[in-house]
Order: structure tokens, then C-alpha cells, then sequence
């Protein structure tokens, strides 16, 4: 065995034998510590200490890097969960816990390697003379950089922006192939709620739902997300099981009694995909509204055309105002 590696083993080991009570992150803090200060006596621990950074470091780094992107194309919260969505068996909020421990853990393992790496970064900022200058060349590029990232960021400049609309696009597609809650959280609500919200009759509501097959947790006090998930679908489903009812098949007053959240930013191409409405039927209503408008066109976009409101234009499409 290589004289590092025994010396490794017997730092801890001394650091095993010596557990901190307490908090379950005191072993953690020690452990760190503790590998300081065998590191100021000991090469060898010092170059697995900065190894197990660096690896650390690397790997909580790859993490990350693809929990962000992954929480970069998933859906609204609201249609995560009104969907049930998951990728590669995970749903968004455990994408989101993972994010974030093992973000922390390259925080942690960042400022280490900060830590093991100082003399060099010092350097860094020293000019041929050897001198300490903070504002050198590469830190005023640096910060320059990261400046004008933030700023153009809030300020809603390019290239900056066509980043969040990229992933903006993204969500909204993903809302139109997975589907609207009717209204925030709709699928925690108990199954009288969420009828009495939708202006379903209950008792016809239950009937419904039990010759659909949805039979198991069939009961008004039961949410919809347990109702859903005893009978092996999402919410969605039991949402559309009642709208195709109630509705008698006429697409638009199948339409949710209120424009649920996010509607606004949908175009009409992307509304009339979501709830099978006919495009020639939307755009005729809204012309006879005084309402002129395209399918490319957003509620929102149509709304301060006109003047009005974006659940004025829903309502339009819906019927009300007929």
C-alpha cells in the first residue's frame, strides 16, 4: 500500500473513532475539518483530500448541470402535477429536491477546491510584478461578463431573453399536449369541491365516474389526485371523463368556466388543440365579438389589440357573451 493511502486510511479511521452527537450535519463538518488538519500533516492525505474535491466537485457539477436542464423543459408546476409528469421516473418536485442537495454539495465541494486552490487564484490576479492587483485585466473581463449576463437578463436583452423564451416555449407546447388545470391546484381538491367549482352536479358527477370504471376512492371527499391515482390514471383524465359528459359535445362549453391560469400566453392555434376546438368556429365568434384575429395570435395579443381582457376573449370563444 502507497504511504498517501495508509495515511488516508489511518486519518480515517481516527476520525470514525471520534463520532460528533448531535445534528446530522456535525459529522459531516467534522469530517471536513478533520481532513484539514491531517492534510497539514500529511501529503498523502492532502492529495486524496484534494482528489476527493476535485472528483466531487466534477461529478455534483454533471448533476446539476442535468437537473438543470431537465427543470428547464419541464412543464408549469401546474401541469406537472395536474399530468402526472415524470421523466425517467421522477416527478418534477424530485427533480427539483435533487437539484438542490446536490447543488449545495457542489457549492460546498466548489469553495474546498476555492480553498485548496487559493495560491493559484492569487496569481491570478497579480501583475508581472508580482504585485497583488485585484482589478486586473481577467477579473475586469470577468466581472464585465457577468454583468452584462444579469443585466441583460432583467432588462429582457437578447441573447439573454431568447434563452428564457426558448424554455418558455418549451412549457407552453408541453401545456398544450398535456393539458390546463381548470384552476391553480385543481387536483387537491376534494371531488365536491372541484364539481361545485366546475358547475357539475355531484351526484350526476359520481355516477358518471363510476360507469366511466373510475370506482375505487369514488367517494366527494376524496381529492382528485387520490381519486386519480387509486384508479391508475392522473387527474387529467377524471377531468376530461366529467367535461365529455357534461358538455353533450359541444367542444366549447366544454371549456373551463374560468380561463384557467397561463391561458393568456396561448395562442389560439395552441387553445384550439387543447380542447378540440374548431379554428373556424373561435375565429368566426370572435369576429362577430368585433374581435379580429389570427390563429397565431395570443389571447393576451388580441386583448390589448381590442382593448380588453384575455378573459374577455376566453369568454368570448366560451359563449358568454352571446
Amino acid at each position: 500500500m502507497k504511504r498517501g493511502d495508509r495515511d488516508w486510511l489511518d486519518c480515517s479511521a481516527s476520525i470514525s473513532r471520534h463520532p460528533v452527537r448531535g445534528s446530522s450535519y456535525l459529522p459531516v463538518v467534522q469530517f471536513v475539518a478533520a481532513m484539514i488538519s491531517c492534510g497539514k500533516h500529511s501529503a498523502g492525505v492532502t492529495v486524496m483530500f484534494r482528489k476527493i474535491v476535485s472528483l466531487t466537485s466534477l461529478l455534483s457539477f454533471i448533476i446539476t448541470l442535468f437537473t438543470s436542464v431537465v427543470l428547464y423543459i419541464t412543464p408549469h408546476g401546474r401541469v406537472a402535477y395536474w399530468a402526472d409528469w415524470s421523466f425517467l421516473g421522477l416527478d418534477k418536485t424530485q427533480w427539483g429536491d435533487i437539484h438542490i442537495t446536490v447543488g449545495l454539495l457542489f457549492c460546498i465541494a466548489s469553495l474546498l477546491h476555492i480553498w485548496l486552490n487559493w495560491k493559484p487564484i492569487m496569481a491570478y490576479m497579480k501583475n508581472r510584478a508580482r504585485e497583488l492587483v485585484v482589478m486586473t485585466t481577467p477579473m475586469i473581463f470577468s466581472l464585465f461578463l457577468v454583468a452584462v449576463v444579469t443585466a441583460g437578463t432583467l432588462m429582457h436583452v437578447q441573447p439573454m431573453q431568447a434563452v428564457l423564451d426558448f424554455g418558455e416555449t418549451i412549457k407552453e407546447n408541453q401545456t398544450t399536449t398535456l393539458g390546463n388545470p381548470p384552476y391553480g391546484h385543481a387536483e387537491l381538491s376534494p371531488l365536491r369541491v372541484f364539481c361545485a367549482h366546475m358547475g357539475f352536479d355531484l351526484e350526476q358527477s359520481m355516477h358518471i365516474l363510476k360507469e366511466t370504471g373510475y370506482t375505487e376512492k369514488l367517494d366527494p371527499s376524496t381529492k382528485l389526485v387520490d381519486l386519480a391515482h387509486a384508479n391508475g390514471v392522473t387527474p387529467q383524465h377524471v377531468y376530461l371523463a366529467l367535461r365529455d359528459a357534461f358538455s353533450g359535445g359541444d367542444a366549447f362549453k366544454a371549456l373551463p368556466p374560468s380561463a384557467p391560469e397561463g391561458t393568456g400566453k396561448m395562442t389560439l392555434q395552441a387553445l384550439g388543440t387543447a380542447y378540440d376546438l374548431p379554428m373556424q368556429e373561435m375565429l368566426r365568434r370572435l369576429t362577430v365579438a368585433g374581435l379580429e384575429a389570427t390563429p397565431e395570435m395570443t389571447l393576451k395579443q388580441i386583448a390589448q389589440k381590442y382593448a380588453t381582457s384575455p378573459k374577455k376573449v376566453f369568454e368570448t370563444l366560451r359563449g358568454d357573451n352571446r
